[in-house]
């Protein structure tokens, strides 16, 4: 595996903007929201491509500054929901994140 480096004045000048951009902060995607009012966060390779640099450094800035930006019990939290979620499927063939949407539509039907 190879190792990426971006220096700390590339990291420190982009890192606010990056963040805000990918799709790690989602503070303008929610379902209350009218679709044209949504903007879903941009992938590294769309946040490359608008402020001119290399995916590459876009994806390390990302990386790490998500990495500053959440504490440790975010992360913890994040696992935990993931290890519930991948549970869920492999006992019932479907998340339960996705499940509980199937168990109100079938509730409304019967």
């Amino acid at each position: 595996m190879s190792f990426f480096f971006v220096e700390p004045e590339i990291y420190n000048k982009y890192k606010d903007r990056v963040l805000a951009m990918s799709q790690s902060i989602q503070v303008n995607y929610v379902e209350h929201l009218a679709p044209e009012k949504r903007k879903p966060g941009y992938s590294d390779q769309q946040i490359a491509e608008e402020l001119g640099l290399d995916v590459r450094v876009v994806r390390e800035i990302r990386c790490v500054g998500e990495r500053d930006f959440y504490d440790m019990d975010e992360w913890e939290k994040a696992t935990e929901f993931k290890e519930r979620q991948c549970r869920a499927y492999a006992e019932r063939g479907v998340a339960s994140a996705t499940g509980k949407y199937f168990d109100r539509k079938k509730a409304k039907t019967e």
